[in-house]
């Protein structure tokens, strides 16, 4: 902390600031489109089955997963990535937008999709900067600060659109949120500075046959069978079955709230602000912790904390849903703070945006498998009303219970150390 109030560091400090408010930006489209508005316009405003929102962000997440690892490598090749964060942020702006102006539902998925093609290519940029902001010493706080910011957005964005969704309706909200996503964004992309080297101006898509070759062949050796690699596919998979549960859970929690414990419009609005304060707390506390312990005994704490999460919202009843909303922020601000700091430190930085390309490539996977789930299960379990929610969610542990065993395999000691 003494690093953060010295003087001499302000410099650097307003650099992470800068960086964190990208994370607070990116909470505008994650919390009110992807989390609450768009899913509840989708079936409340529009009549429309679950199973559709379902097949739309997992059509979006499958042609993410082809674009991320492909261009984390081309970035790490060029030696820049915020030209990369500034275009996919400029799509993910202007559908986000354009979704506040068609009212069709065909055209919604679809801008709907684009939006978060454009957002979700652009985390794995703003990911890799960290490295620009932050010492080595210290990126797990840092990373903390980033999650801190993010739920102080998904606060304001939630004040900021409960006036606009009352008065205006659930499109405007859009309008809203993508004018935000790009406020936010610009000191991340204005002030952030990279050092690009004179021979790496070239344009991914101008790369000569060679170096495209070399491209995929940095990309399968994580996958392939070598020693030099084990430990990274290992952190890879505990974190794609991890990630099918909770995208599933963030995705369908304003529906599953409203639906089990039967509350309001503005009784899950207040939830979700109420679980958001423990969000923040928890960005904090994890990094603290993980920079302290490690990252893999603090995830085994944040893993014991979700077995309790899931059991507890399969269960609980009103007015539990308060003790569930305080579990759920801490948790899921933890889990990636831990996340992020632990992929920082599985690589050099010559290959930040290799190993976020991959991380955000299981979070694809899992978005598209997850929601699909759902989505199944749901309508399986329809003809139970309140009771086929419960236990689609408690059946969310089957991944949850995966993931934790894949993560007790991993070695104590810090990947890539010796």
């Amino acid at each position: 902390m003494k690093y953060f109030l010295n003087k001499d560091n302000r410099k650097e400090v307003f650099l992470i600031v800068c960086w964190a408010l990208y994370d607070l930006a990116n909470q505008f489209f994650a919390l009110n489109v992807i989390s609450v508005y768009f899913p509840r316009w989708l079936t409340l405003e529009k009549n429309s089955p679950e199973i559709l929102y379902s097949l739309s962000f997992g059509f979006s997440m499958f042609v993410v997963s082809f674009f991320a690892p492909f261009l984390g490598t081309v970035s790490d090749m060029q030696h820049k990535k915020k030209i990369y964060l500034i275009n996919f942020t400029f799509v993910a702006v202007f559908f986000t937008i354009l979704l506040g102006l068609f009212n069709n539902v065909v055209l919604g998925l679809i801008c709907f999709a684009l939006a978060n093609v454009g957002c979700q290519v652009a985390i794995v940029f703003y990911n890799a900067l960290i490295v620009k902001v932050a010492r080595k010493e210290t990126v797990g706080l840092v990373s903390g600060i980033g999650r801190m910011f993010a739920y102080c957005g998904a606060i304001l964005a939630l004040y900021l659109s409960k006036p606009v969704i009352t008065r205006y309706g659930y499109q405007m909200t859009f309008i809203m949120t993508g004018s935000a996503f790009l406020l936010f964004s610009l000191p991340a992309m204005i002030f952030i500075k990279e050092d690009i080297p004179e021979g790496s101006k070239r344009l991914f898509f101008f790369f000569k046959k060679e170096q495209l070759e070399k491209i995929f062949k940095r990309i399968r050796s994580a996958f392939s069978s070598g020693a030099e690699f084990r430990d990274i596919r290992k952190f890879l998979m505990v974190f794609f079955f991890i990630l099918c549960a909770l995208q599933t859970m963030m995705l369908f929690m304003s529906v599953y709230i409203g639906e089990v414990f039967k509350l309001s419009e503005s009784e899950i609005i207040n939830l979700i602000i109420f679980s958001t304060l423990f969000a923040i707390g928890g960005s904090l506390v994890s990094g603290l912790i993980c920079d302290r312990l490690g990252n893999k005994r603090s995830m085994i704490g944040v893993f014991c904390l979700w077995f309790v999460a899931f059991f507890a919202g399969a269960f609980l009843r009103p007015p539990f849903q308060w003790l569930l909303g305080a579990l759920v922020g801490f948790t899921l601000s933890s889990t990636w703070v831990v996340a992020r700091a632990w992929a920082v430190r599985l690589v050099p930085e010559e290959n930040i945006g290799e190993i976020f390309g991959l991380f955000n490539l299981m979070g694809y996977l899992a978005g598209m498998i997850g929601p699909l789930y759902w989505g199944v299960i749901r309508l399986s379990l329809s003809s139970l009303g309140e009771w086929g929610y419960r236990l689609t969610l408690l059946s969310l542990l089957l991944f949850v219970g995966v993931a934790f065993y894949h993560l007790l395999m991993l070695p104590e000691r810090e990947i890539g150390s010796s």
